[in-house]
């Protein structure tokens, strides 16, 4: 049979990773950890969060805008929402073990069951690029539920040094079936604005900035680190059968590549991977 034969399911070696929680631990110890910082940096714009606010925790995952809100004010309420089960089983068992005000629920961004005007924080981290509309179904919904006066904060990828590696070792190992392209370009800023602007903002309410962060992972971990990006990220191509037979390859190569790019540094026993956003933070 031809290795470019497209699987309907996941290699076992992904299924070990991707299954239930160990999806969330998988993401969260990869990928996580760098959109933790755009996190940590986009809720740094922010004056400090006022005492009594409800807040949209809009794409939450496993929670980790609402976590890094709590640590700064724990008098708020969180609506945390996603369609991603797991991730949103991960933050309400957390949220009901230490009491916090959080209520996770799952929806789309799209079309949520939120009144007009309730949120005075809406805040997505790496999510709109995932919307329909090209980001702006989801941004029309945000505009909607947010109070007049209230917050925004949008981010989207700019630069992912590993990006570019898991199409490269695609290509190398599944033929000339191409790696599906991203159906919207994100990475110089003006999609975002963009979709801010259509969904009704005001250009003057706007501020649109970009950030670079380092993803740092001890040499010894690192080709486990690797094994789980292509776990999780590979599979935007399309699962095949030659990712099982040749699994192990395959992870060699992607940590073999991602080693040469321009974007990563190898020193003092570390792996450092560029990685950068841009943010936008726009009142109602």
């Amino acid at each position: 049979m031809s290795h470019a034969l497209i699987q309907k399911v996941l290699p076992k070696q992904a299924e070990a990773l991707m299954s239930g929680t160990a999806k969330v631990t998988t993401y969260e110890s990869t990928g996580g950890k760098t959109t933790r910082k755009f996190a940590q940096h986009n809720l740094s714009l922010l004056p400090a969060i006022k005492a009594g606010s409800v807040i949209h925790d809009n794409c939450a995952g496993s929670g980790t805008v609402s976590r890094l809100i709590l640590e700064q004010q724990p008098d708020v309420k969180i609506y945390a929402t996603d369609i991603d089960q797991p991730f949103l089983d991960v933050l309400s068992e957390d949220a009901v073990k230490n009491s916090w005000p959080v209520e996770t629920s799952n929806q789309r961004s799209e079309k949520t069951n939120f009144e007009n005007d309730f949120f005075d924080y809406d805040i997505t981290n790496i999510g709109v690029i995932f919307w329909t509309g090209a980001g702006l179904d989801g941004v029309k919904e945000v505009y909607r539920t947010l109070k007049p006066g209230g917050t925004a904060v949008l981010n989207c990828w700019k630069s992912i040094t590993w990006m570019l590696p898991i199409m490269l070792v695609h290509k190398q190992f599944r033929g000339e079936i191409p790696f599906p392209a991203p159906p919207v370009n994100w990475t110089d800023g003006q999609q975002l604005k963009k979709v801010i602007l259509d969904a009704g903002f005001r250009e003057e309410k706007l501020r649109l900035e970009s950030q670079e962060v380092e993803s740092v992972i001890p040499e010894g971990e690192f080709r486990a680190w690797a094994e789980k990006t292509w776990a999780y990220l590979a599979g935007i191509g399309g699962w095949h059968e030659v990712d099982a037979e040749r699994w192990d390859e395959e992870v060699d190569r992607l940590a073999e590549v991602l080693k040469e790019q321009s974007g990563t540094t190898v020193e003092g026993g570390y792996v450092s991977m560029k990685a950068s956003q841009w943010i936008a933070v726009v009142e109602k």
